[in-house]
């Protein structure tokens, strides 16, 4: 008996798409699907053998075959810095700058940089070029670069540092929480120096620094003082938050701050009429004066039952 099928081919023939073939023992044969498995194994061949072109540029500076000379382009954050590369090789070299290096400083007392964006170079034999490389100082308490400070060509970072630019090379973050990052793990600087927690993108960020340097998640915010001879002087001189109430009549608000041994700072409300309903109140320190050590500001009303307590360190 001869069968035919729902599109009209019998045995032996192409269906009415042109891309099924039946063969002499009733089996369907989908062309297009051996098409597409084919270009998906050339791409990843392709694919392969352009990792397998890409070298490590450790491997590559080691052994004399890049030659690396980087200069700083006067700032200590963002496109800080641009380097001039050599292949003194007779080949083609294909390589990267990656997230996670370092370019120590030549010059002492001069902050080292840190590279957070990958740049992918392709050299000809002998070949030159210049890259500039966002990259951001890794050492507070030293002074910013000058314009065309030299480095020298580098090694990877600690650990730490590179699992950091990684994360932030796959991220869109600004320069400045980029710099108070680094400096929160490079020189154990104030997680609340990137910013207070506020359900903005930035808090990824936040939450990845609090898991690497064992600090929790910032609730303030810190500014640190301007130096004229240290990229950061980590020296606090302003303390921000916000704290919220949640009234079901109008009251009056009362806001100190004391030091953890019991001692009053300072006063920022005292019996201040605040309106029924919830409401966010601004808290701002100037704490330039203030000793290190561990504070807590304290927030209640008049008519309320229970006192909030926030603290914060110095």
């Amino acid at each position: 008996m001869n069968w035919k099928r729902r599109n009209g081919a019998s045995a032996g023939k192409t269906g009415g798409g042109g891309n099924t073939r039946i063969d002499e023992g009733g089996a369907l044969h989908d062309e297009t699907g051996h098409m597409r498995t084919l270009t998906a194994t050339l791409m990843l061949l392709s694919l392969h053998a352009t990792a397998m072109d890409h070298e490590a540029l450790s491997v590559l500076v080691e052994a004399g075959a890049i030659e690396l000379k980087p200069r700083g382009l006067g700032g200590h954050s963002g496109e800080s810095v641009v380097v001039d590369v050599h292949n003194r090789t007779a080949r083609t070299l294909r390589t990267s700058i990656p997230a996670g290096w370092l370019f120590p400083s030549v010059n002492e007392g001069i902050q080292d940089l840190l590279v957070v964006r990958q740049e992918v170079i392709a050299l000809a034999p002998n070949g030159r070029t210049s890259v500039k490389c966002r990259a951001f100082c890794c050492e507070a308490a030293q002074g910013g670069p000058g314009e065309r400070e030299p480095y020298h060509k580098g090694r990877p970072a600690p650990a730490e540092l590179i699992a950091l630019a990684q994360f932030l090379d796959s991220g869109d973050y600004a320069d400045d929480i980029v710099q108070h990052a680094v400096w929160v793990l490079s020189d154990r600087n104030d997680i609340a120096s990137t910013g207070a927690l506020d359900g903005g993108p930035n808090d990824v960020l936040r939450h990845r620094l609090s898991a690497w340097s064992g600090q929790p998640a910032p609730r303030y915010s810190v500014r640190y003082a301007e130096s004229a001879t240290q990229a950061c002087s980590q020296r606090p001189v302003h303390v921000s938050r916000f704290v919220q109430i949640d009234n079901g009549t109008p009251q009056h608000l009362n806001v100190l701050v004391k030091r953890d041994d019991g001692t009053l700072i300072t006063q920022l409300h005292r019996n201040t009429p605040v309106a029924a309903g919830q409401q966010e109140i601004p808290i701002e320190l100037d704490v330039a004066e203030w000793p290190d050590g561990k504070y807590a500001i304290y927030v209640y009303t008049q008519e309320g039952v229970g006192v909030h307590r926030y603290p914060f360190n110095l």
